[in-house]
């Protein structure tokens, strides 16, 4: 019998492919997780929604974004004025030392619009963030259909 009846090298390949395919990217102290699109019909723009952590002992400021699949890449937040919902452009977003910033629906998200291709649930997108010291990081984001509603 193995211990804790897992078999050595199952646990091994476990273990390898759970770091090999983490959502997490760490670039500069700043880590990109849980990041997935909602990917909606037709020529509707994309939503973009991830958790940025600052592991650093400065707070960064997130400049913009970039996805090589899609035309333009555009930090924006969901607001409500005068009872209507609308989506406005987004210059920069502040993330103080060891504190998380959450693009969520409803909320702050990155619009990506529209698709050089055709994309399906099921795809990924390599998203690119860029902050005002000049340093880069970049995630993999997991495509989902248009019902969902977050990352699991």
């Amino acid at each position: 019998m193995y211990a804790e009846g897992i078999n050595p090298m199952l646990r091994y390949v476990t273990v390898a492919f759970t770091v090999l395919f983490s959502t997490a990217v760490w670039a500069g102290g700043v880590s990109v997780s849980h990041a997935w699109i909602r990917l909606l019909p037709g020529d509707l723009p994309a939503g973009a929604y991830c958790t940025i952590s600052n592991g650093s002992d400065h707070a960064m400021e997130l400049l913009g974004a970039s996805a090589p699949d899609f035309k333009s890449a555009m930090l924006h937040k969901s607001v409500t004025q005068s009872g209507m919902d609308k989506m406005v452009a987004v210059d920069d977003i502040k993330i103080a030392a060891g504190k998380q910033f959450s693009f969520a629906p409803g909320g702050y998200h990155i619009m990506l619009m529209p698709p050089h291709a055709p994309l399906k649930p099921g795809d990924h997108v390599r998203i690119n963030f860029r902050f005002a010291d000049g340093s880069t990081t970049s995630a993999l984001f997991l495509v989902k259909g248009a019902s969902a509603m977050n990352d699991h």
